[in-house]
């Protein structure tokens, strides 16, 4: 085994032993058998545990990790990371949050150490349940072909590289590692966890279709590795396609030929418009089939100008013989923003339209799903979008430009309150759009901000038993 990860680490990972990495290192059997590996193969290491405050064992856990890394002479680093608070924050799930965190901790290390690289654990058994994962959510070939030994650039570095090199290793071969070293691993009591949507297909799922072939493993890593050749083929053909059809990207908008975008296969389009949203977001995940399918229909229709939101604040406009790509913070920076003048008040009412300068309107409609809001109130990532529990709110709600002192209790601080004008300079909105950005009221109390998260007493929760939608958005200019 020391023989074939040392080639995979070589060859596949493109990293030398003389090279300093950031190891994510949780004691677990999968990172404890990585570490013992790749001390015993000489490289440099820093051990990075990230305590996610999920369980309450984790502060002995660090210590631990702590000793067995002292044992060996390694460096060691624990970092905290608030997951719940993240979670609640930024409308993800604990998985998600924790994930994302992470990451983010891990590059971050990489960068004060000036780390070559950063190496984590992933086993064949993680990218068989990856697979699984993305192909009950839909995905396309991207995510069917997996994870990848090395990713650079990647959402959270451009030039330090993520490496997997456990991933053609199944499970039953480190833990067999572990037991002839007579190593020690931590268990954590999470990875049983059913509530989990990884667990539930590792432990519930998987041994189900096992059911139907003993080999399912076997067959997806065999599948993805097929779909990552296929993909890596569809990748060539969609750069040669950018190449020649990009015009430009300035000013927050990616600018395209779109005649000649047209005259791609439909795979083609659907992977340059993927690619253009990556441009804008490039950590955006789970960019589904509707976001995509609404871009190529409204590049498909014969109206010289149209336009439509795709997700994120993204919007898709076409003008005459070109189409860009941007998002509203870029469309604001051209004047073209939602506003109210300064000093007016505008009543709101349920259900209702109300029109705005630069052909904009904000609509506030009664929602019939209940529990469909609640998932949506969670998932969103249309900051253009809000629902709000109605029973919280003064009706006539009011619509209004600041005034100085204006502050939001923005959802996910705990009922602490945020400066909007503050907000506004976070969200870099340009400053021409600030004095008539419309805020949306409750009698003092700022209940939404558009472009932003709803007020945290205005939200929806479990215990909602009616609530509104509202949406701004700017009318086709055709």
């Amino acid at each position: 085994m020391l023989d074939r990860i040392d080639n995979i680490l070589r060859n596949q990972c493109k990293i030398q032993p003389d090279e300093l990495i950031i190891l994510g290192f949780s004691g677990g059997p999968d990172s404890l058998c990585l570490l013992h590996i790749m001390h015993q193969l000489g490289y440099s290491i820093v051990a990075m545990y990230v305590n996610h405050k999920l369980r309450l064992e984790a502060d002995h856990e660090v210590e631990v990790v702590r000793q067995y890394t002292d044992t060996l002479g390694i460096k060691f680093v624990s970092i905290e990371a608030g997951v719940l608070e993240f979670s609640d924050e930024h409308a993800l799930t604990v998985e998600e949050a924790a994930r994302t965190l992470r990451y983010h901790l891990l590059f971050e290390q990489a960068d004060h150490h000036s780390a070559k690289a950063v190496v984590v654990a992933h086993n064949a058994d993680d990218q068989v349940e990856t697979i699984l994962m993305h192909l009950l959510r839909g995905s396309g070939l991207s995510g069917l072909r997996g994870m990848e030994f090395r990713i650079v650039p990647n959402p959270w570095s451009a030039n330090v590289p993520l490496l997997r090199p456990f991933l053609s290793t199944w499970r039953v071969d480190i833990q067999k590692y572990i037991e002839e070293h007579h190593l020690d691993p931590i268990s954590d009591s999470t990875n049983f966890d059913v509530s989990f949507f990884r667990n539930r297909i590792r432990h519930e799922l998987l041994p189900i279709l096992a059911g139907y072939n003993p080999s399912i493993r076997e067959v997806f890593l065999r599948m993805g590795q097929i779909i990552k050749d296929d993909y890596f083929i569809i990748q060539q053909l969609t750069e040669e396609a950018w190449e020649s059809n990009f015009i430009s990207h300035e000013n927050g908008r990616i600018v395209f030929n779109l005649d000649g975008y047209r005259d791609f296969p439909i795979a083609i389009q659907r992977q340059l418009l993927r690619k253009a949203i990556s441009h804008h977001l490039p950590g955006l995940r789970d960019v589904g089939f509707d976001c995509i399918e609404r871009g190529l229909m409204m590049l498909a229709d014969e109206k010289p100008r149209s336009q439509v939101d795709l997700i994120a604040g993204i919007r898709l406009l076409k003008a005459g013989r070109q189409f860009w790509l941007t998002d509203w913070l870029a469309s604001a920076s051209t004047g073209d923003y939602p506003a109210i003048q300064p000093g007016e008040q505008l009543q709101l009412t349920v259900p209702t339209t109300l029109s705005m300068e630069n052909n904009w309107q904000l609509v506030v409609s009664r929602v019939a799903d209940l529990e469909q809001a609640m998932v949506r109130a969670h998932t969103e990532t249309d900051p253009f979008q809000a629902c709000l529990d109605l029973d919280a709110l003064q009706i006539p709600l009011i619509v209004r430009a600041r005034i100085p002192g204006d502050r939001i209790r923005p959802l996910g601080l705990n009922g602490h309150s945020t400066k909007v004008s503050d907000v506004m300079i976070n969200l870099k909105l340009p400053e021409m759009a600030r004095d008539g950005w419309p805020l949306i009221c409750s009698g003092e109390e700022i209940v939404w901000m558009p472009g932003y998260r709803v007020s945290d007493p205005a939200s929806i929760k479990p215990e909602t038993i009616s609530a509104i939608r509202l949406r701004l958005f700017q009318l086709d200019p055709a």
